[in-house]
């Protein structure tokens, strides 16, 4: 791994908050502060993806033919069974 260090300054809040998770997890605090950083970076990643999604949606908005087909298909697989 190519690590780097971050030195960086947090409130006082946030670093007992993040002592006594990381304490509770048994984690070392880079551990911690990376877990952090992976979730927030997969989420601002997400955020991106997602509007992408919107967009491509918006652009090619679904037959309603096709989605009704999808419904009718879904309603006969919920008929009745004879057990």
């Amino acid at each position: 791994m190519n690590a780097r260090k971050i030195a960086t300054s947090v409130p006082g809040g946030q670093y007992a908050a993040l002592e006594r998770v990381r304490k509770r997890l048994r984690l070392k605090r880079s551990e911690a502060i990376q877990e952090a950083l992976a979730l927030w970076l997969a989420a601002r990643e997400g955020n991106e993806r997602d509007a992408q999604y919107i967009r491509g949606y918006t652009q090619h908005p679904d037959d309603p033919r096709e989605a009704q087909a999808i419904v009718d298909a879904w309603a006969e697989g919920l008929g009745p069974e004879d057990w």
